[in-house]
């Protein structure tokens, strides 16, 4: 059964961000709630469908925190959702990688505009 407060009560704050990241979250959000609810419907058993669903319930608030521009501070599953996508979305990006390559492409470039790449950091 869901909690009555899955927030644990706290306070309203500010959710300020940009339109930008504010469409990327959506979009983001919204397929992992779809996953989680389509997890739920299928027919062979979920080994944690009671997770899955404080998962899918915390995705509901995160977007409806979006439509509201607030959120209900603290909420631990929400960062728990939060931090699963993060580290998911690091794993098949090879987040890491990308960042070392692009430092890397833009100390070169810097050399090659005669920037010196200690003046860039």
């Amino acid at each position: 059964m869901s909690c009555s407060q899955p927030t644990g009560g706290g306070k309203a704050v500010a959710l300020n961000l940009p339109d930008s990241q504010a469409k990327i979250l959506r979009c983001t959000l919204g397929i992992c709630l779809d996953g989680v609810r389509g997890d739920l419907k299928a027919p062979e058993p979920m080994p944690e469908p009671e997770r899955a669903r404080r998962e899918a319930e915390a995705y509901e608030r995160l977007l409806a925190a979006l439509d509201r521009g607030e959120i209900t501070l603290p909420d631990d599953e929400a960062r728990k959702a939060v931090e699963a996508i993060v580290l998911a979305v690091e794993k098949d990006t090879e987040y890491l990688r990308l960042f070392a390559e692009h430092d890397a492409l833009s100390s070169l470039l810097d050399l090659l505009d005669g920037v010196d790449p200690e003046a860039r950091q």
